[in-house]
């Protein structure tokens, strides 16, 4: 309703979120309030889970307020409360900075089941009536064919703020020796970190630590997810993942992709881009613009799963194949029941 005031053409509104913007928009594309108020739409690193119901969801909620000690008799009362909270007390009573959604790029469970999730988008009668894993099931459907890339990155956990000069592994006994009781929290195969871990051969213990956990946490829920909306009607499904590492060796951690369309401008993470980073940075900033302006996309990018995009390092960047992001690593993870710990938000 209001994109001609900055604009822009309210016959051809392109959403674009990344992580938690990013979940955003899969909620819009779930909601019925939204739908044909957009013409496409970008997710870049989404949760792909919504799991939780509203009554969860109230409940959960319910137990913020009183975390914050907002417990008056009466709703404007505790909504004042709240006003009334200043910030930084907000968050220390929440403990928003430690909890709530603390294990995103950790392995599954080993904060605890409650930091596992966000909390911050319900399934409810109203606004986010299913879930993107249900969109199929949805009673609303946008009158005209909706094209939704959904993205993720090969490293999502990867920590690209300390790792490159402080790596949390210094060998693979080291890593094995974290991984050996966070495995038996999840599975109780007797060699399930060794069959895991030889997933991915001849890489480094960080690399394939991140790979791992993004496995499990990002690329093959996400991969599933998006194969299920694609069975919903007039929503085309588009996968992309980018396995691409900056020049510097820093590779595709979870803001890497919004940090290479903005110009490589992330305060917090030193990415001086060369020749190459800046090849590959035009690339994306195009298939963006042709998407969003044209709704065109690189011959031979169809729609999922018949057809996957991965953006890596190569003359081509490109390189559009028929198997789905880490098809391989995903069907053994499914096996031992490890991708049931999506992302969730």
């Amino acid at each position: 309703d209001n994109i001609a005031a900055f604009g822009g053409d309210p016959n051809d509104v392109t959403l674009l979120g990344k992580s938690a913007g990013a979940t955003s928009v899969l909620a819009l594309v779930s909601s019925p309030l939204a739908y044909n108020k957009f013409h496409a739409a970008i997710a870049l690193s989404p949760a792909p889970e919504m799991r939780y119901g509203h009554d969860w969801g109230n409940t959960f909620q319910r137990g913020i307020v009183e975390q914050a000690g907002c417990t008056q008799d009466t709703v404007a009362e505790r909504k004042q409360c709240l006003l009334d909270l200043p910030a930084d007390k907000f968050t220390t009573k929440l403990g928003i900075k430690t909890a709530f959604g603390s294990a995103y790029l950790q392995f599954p469970l080993s904060r605890g089941d409650d930091n596992e999730y966000v909390g911050l988008i319900m399934i409810d009668p109203t606004v986010v009536t299913v879930s993107p894993r249900n969109l199929k099931n949805a009673d609303f459907t946008p009158t005209s064919r909706l094209p939704i890339i959904i993205a993720t990155s090969a490293e999502e956990t990867y920590n690209a703020w300390t790792w490159p000069e402080s790596p949390p592994f210094s060998s693979k006994e080291d890593l094995k020796d974290t991984l050996g009781p966070q495995f038996e929290q999840i599975s109780e195969e007797e060699d399930a970190m060794e069959t895991v871990m030889a997933l991915y051969p001849d890489q480094d213990p960080v690399t394939l630590w991140s790979l791992m956990t993004s496995d499990m946490r990002s690329t093959c829920p996400t991969n599933d997810v998006a194969e299920d909306m694609s069975a919903a009607t007039n929503r085309d499904i588009y996968r992309l993942y980018i396995s691409h590492k900056a020049s510097s060796g820093i590779p595709a951690y979870h803001m890497y992709d919004t940090t290479v369309l903005f110009g490589y401008k992330y305060p917090s993470v030193k990415i001086i881009p060369d020749e190459e980073d800046l090849k590959f940075q035009t690339h994306f900033v195009e298939m963006v613009r042709k998407f969003s302006h044209d709704k065109k996309f690189d011959d031979g990018w169809e729609t999922f799963p018949g057809s996957s995009m991965i953006y890596e390092n190569s003359d081509e960047i490109s390189n559009i194949g028929s198997r789905k992001p880490q098809q391989e690593e995903c069907e053994k993870l499914e096996e031992l029941d490890m991708v049931k710990y999506g992302w969730q938000n």
